[in-house]
């Protein structure tokens, strides 16, 4: 199974120019079959609950610092 995250929020072309590809360098923009913009980050192996809520503060904090305000993330689950 491929693991991943994803932030999904409105087109933003400005945005997306701005992700740091030292930061994310497999990073992917993808569209929604909703028009959003989509940025998808391979993760080498699920993450654990607890992992997975620091990464998603991590990447929210990150992504408030570009400016972007209103979007969701998408984290893989461990398999239980």
């Amino acid at each position: 199974m491929e693991h991943f995250a994803r932030v999904i929020f409105e087109k933003n072309n400005k945005l997306t120019e701005s992700i740091d590809e030292t930061i994310f360098p497999d990073h992917e923009l993808l569209e929604t079959d909703q028009g959003e913009s989509a940025l998808h980050i391979p993760l080498p192996r699920a993450l654990s609950e607890a992992e997975s809520d620091e990464f998603a503060e991590k990447l929210s904090n990150y992504m408030f610092d570009l400016g972007l305000e209103d979007f969701d993330i998408e984290i893989t689950a461990a398999d239980l």
